[in-house]
């Protein structure tokens, strides 16, 4: 798995890390791991991620022109690149145990400052995300980015990274339903935010895409 940042603010509930490169970031609701002493992997959620200046309490300054801009900035001012970082949030969702079982709980202890941040590739993804029991976890968490959208983030960077599986998304959809039971303008705002199909039908009503398949009907095991 590729080392994307390191650890540079850690506690047991999640961490920062420091992009290897300027202006990149691993995708919002993205999986990535932290190998822990004794082969153990963390696994956690990114759940914001920014550029700002190395120095908190000076803001960043215009620097283009009519004449320079985008990408010539930082041709004309390279010293840009020394004085700006890239940071990113991660939500700790869970780890692998010394015999490799997804453990979907936090870990008893943080992971170490300085380690080193990989983007989870797609067998990782799919065997830990297997089965969605961590989601009441992002679904608590708090973070400059509202639960319901870094749940639907997270559900369609899985989706796609285990293949575009709507069997897949179907049940996780219906892991966030029972979570949501009980809140049902939550729930629509990570139904349609997975899909803007999937919000507004009614049961025996067809999607806002034209399909004659009812939002509700796969969720019927779900208690609305």
């Amino acid at each position: 798995m590729a080392r994307i940042g390191e650890i540079i603010e850690t506690s047991t509930i999640g961490f920062w890390a420091e992009s290897s490169q300027l202006h990149t970031l691993p995708a919002l609701g993205a999986l990535v791991t932290v190998s822990l002493p004794e082969r153990q992997t963390l696994v956690g959620v990114v759940a914001f991620g920014q550029t700002t200046g190395i120095d908190e309490g000076r803001r960043a300054v215009r620097r283009g022109d009519a004449n320079t801009y985008d990408e010539a900035i930082y041709a004309q001012h390279p010293e840009l690149t020394r004085i700006l970082r890239t940071t990113f949030r991660v939500v700790t969702v869970g780890y692998l145990g010394l015999d490799g079982t997804p453990r979907h709980h936090l870990p008893p202890m943080p992971p170490p400052l300085h380690y080193s941040v990989s983007a989870a590739n797609a067998a990782f993804t799919t065997t830990f995300t297997n089965n969605p029991h961590y989601f009441p976890i992002l679904e608590a968490s708090t973070s400059e980015v509202p639960s319901e959208q870094l749940l639907a983030a997270h559900i369609r960077a899985v989706t796609a990274v285990r293949g575009h599986d709507e069997v897949w998304r179907a049940v996780a959809g219906r892991q966030v339903a029972r979570m949501l039971k009980h809140d049902y303008d939550r729930l629509l705002t990570v139904l349609e935010a997975i899909d803007p199909g999937l919000g507004g039908a009614a049961p025996g009503q067809p999607h806002a895409n034209g399909s004659s398949k009812a939002t509700r009907a796969e969720f019927d095991d779900v208690p609305f």
